[in-house]
């Protein structure tokens, strides 16, 4: 049968574990003018859309963003507000509202030169070998999820593989953290609340719930969350069938997911063919399980109908 942990363990192994101390952020005015909040999510050269300017006007709940925000420090003059809110609703797009992909790539290469640059004036410049969770924070804060996922893909050329890398890590700490999982500096997380009290079963249900509110892009391309969110409704099914309880219907019409689901169920009851090796973040990574040798030749197929159901008559780079 496949792992239970399986599910989650990119989540574990990929997750900060920085213990830093940092200074209190400043979080966003209740009375500040919608001019001057959308300054505050985003400046310099990245562009703000009539759309963005409305989404960052009616921002997520901000007791919840400020919960998830000490878990995501950041220095003096950065705000991280916008990849905590992705934590309690990943659909919400404060940065990336009313822009195609390849606008949300460039504002956001933009946005990562701009912190570069004010990292260096503060006296902290980016360094990728000896990066503490403030750094990466900072960095990255304005970016909603799309465009973290923008960044982890390489849209468009426009990222290094260490910037790619770092995004990658955001979006699973925003989605560990969604799973009553901890993620971040190990001086924050005794001020963590697992909401799920411990109940395994729930957390693979957060976790489905979660993906289902990603962009359009990321479950068109990502292979990770189309390993994610099929391994997650297979545990989580199991794992109530084994409460005695009735699963909730978790039904997709993605292609992809439904492809993986069905090679899972195929090795269930055989662990050695079951196991899950390593990370899956390409389709390289699905060809060498063993559990999908029987469906590798569909594999390619399924790609392309996820890309179609989701991304209609645009071509996914």
């Amino acid at each position: 049968m496949i792992s239970v942990t399986s599910a989650i363990d990119s989540y574990r192994s990929q997750a900060q574990t920085a213990s830093v101390n940092t200074p209190a952020e400043q979080p966003l005015k209740n009375n500040t003018s919608e001019d001057d909040r959308v300054d505050q999510v985003a400046e310099g050269l990245v562009s703000i859309s009539d759309a963005a300017r409305n989404a960052a006007a009616n921002p997520l709940d901000e007791s919840t963003t400020d919960y998830y925000k000490q878990f995501m420090p950041t220095y003096a003059g950065f705000s991280s507000a916008n990849i905590a809110a992705g934590v309690a609703n990943p659909s919400l797009e404060t940065f990336s509202a009313g822009k195609d992909f390849s606008e949300v790539a460039l504002d956001a290469r933009a946005s990562l030169d701009k912190n570069y640059e004010k990292l260096y004036v503060l006296g902290k410049p980016f360094s990728f070998g000896t990066t503490q969770a403030q750094d990466v924070n900072s960095l990255l804060g304005e970016l909603d999820r799309r465009a973290l996922f923008a960044v982890s893909s390489n849209k468009d050329n426009l990222f290094t593989a260490d910037e790619q890398s770092l995004a990658r890590g955001k979006l699973t700490q925003q989605q560990g953290l969604a799973m009553g999982l901890y993620s971040g500096p190990t001086s924050e997380k005794s001020k963590f609340i697992d909401p799920f009290n411990g109940d395994t079963v729930q957390k693979f249900k957060a976790g489905i719930e979660f993906l289902d509110k990603v962009s359009n892009e990321e479950k068109a391309s990502s292979i990770e969350f189309a390993f994610q969110r099929a391994a997650l409704q297979v545990v989580y099914e199991r794992g109530m069938q084994d409460q005695g309880k009735i699963a909730e219907d978790f039904s997709t019409d993605n292609p992809l997911v439904l492809l993986i689901i069905a090679a899972m169920e195929s090795a269930k009851g055989d662990f050695k063919e079951g196991f899950t090796e390593g990370v899956i973040t390409a389709s390289q990574n699905l060809e060498k399980q063993t559990w999908f040798d029987d469906y590798k030749d569909l594999l390619s197929g399924a790609i392309q109908e996820t890309q179609d159901l989701y991304l209609p008559n645009t071509a996914v780079k």
